[in-house]
């Protein structure tokens, strides 16, 4: 082919391109221009929903231990202080507190968990001082719609009520190295708030993600000049249960926690696929 039968050709290209109306080209997978027909691969497009709410609920940690050398002297110590603490709570007469019993653990006093091994101390003395802790987790619900004065007035109480019927606030650290090898997050704050429906505004959140994909999406094809079609796939990129903490001795529960009473946002992101078909031909376009 000589140079000028080249030249013509690929001036006769540029004017027909020229010419022709601008239209989005969609790959497929493979990234190759599928063939012509009825329907297009169509396009991704991310949507986002958020819904916030202010927790409903509190829960405080507290141990409740007691130690003998003599194993049935500890026992009796451990019920007096268990008994100690629940009358407490008891006599506060809040319809809306309960105080729920979790794990027991028995042990040496003192003894000492570490990531190192050569750290760990024994006991040396002749005889084993065996303690007995329990964990007791206090709960107050209804508490979203209280102020924060009234809030604040709440907690001072429970806080005061423990500490003074001899419970230790915030729980101990001897199963740290549990923690610590397993990669359970530990709640080292004193208060620890709860949104328990979180269902509910999870269900809000996925139709808020549906509705600003539908948006998105739209937007998209109006812009690259195709038509919108259904929706042929869809998937979760991120929801609140990926977030979920759990504490070691517990079994897991559908609510989300936070250590500062405000506004928790319920994130959901979802990647939906719409199909989509080019735009019929215009009466007398070429």
């Amino acid at each position: 082919m000589t140079r000028l039968r080249i030249a013509v050709l690929a001036t006769t290209l540029t004017l027909s391109v020229a010419s022709s109306p601008a239209r989005a080209q969609f790959f497929n997978e493979s990234g190759m221009v599928p063939q012509q027909s009825g329907n297009i691969e169509g396009f991704s497009v991310t949507g986002k929903g958020v819904v916030s709410a202010k927790p409903n609920r509190l829960e405080i940690d507290l141990d409740v231990s007691a130690s003998s050398e003599l194993s049935a002297d500890a026992i009796v110590k451990y019920r007096d202080a268990k008994k100690r603490l629940q009358d407490a709570f008891t006599a506060l007469k809040l319809k809306d507190v309960t105080v729920e019993e979790r794990g027991m653990l028995v042990d040496q006093k003192g003894a000492e968990y570490s990531p190192y091994f050569f750290d760990y101390q024994p006991n040396r003395r002749n005889k084993v001082e065996v303690q007995i802790t329990r964990k007791l987790v206090v709960s107050c619900s209804e508490i979203r719609k209280l102020d924060e004065e009234a809030l604040l007035q709440l907690v001072a109480k429970l806080l005061d009520v423990a500490q003074d019927a001899g419970g230790k606030v915030g729980g101990q650290n001897q199963n740290s190295y549990y923690y610590y090898r397993y990669g359970y997050e530990m709640n080292n704050g004193l208060i620890r708030f709860i949104l328990d429906d979180y269902e509910k505004l999870e269900e809000e959140a996925y139709a808020k993600a549906v509705e600003d994909a539908q948006s998105r999406a739209k937007r998209l094809a109006k812009l690259s000049g195709v038509k919108l079609g259904p929706v042929t796939a869809v998937r979760e990129a991120s929801s609140p249960r990926d977030r979920q903490t759990t504490q070691a001795d517990e079994i897991p529960r559908k609510r989300l926690e936070a250590s500062k009473f405000q506004e928790i946002p319920v994130k959901v992101d979802l990647v939906v696929r719409f199909n989509a078909t080019p735009l019929p031909e215009k009466a007398g376009q070429p």
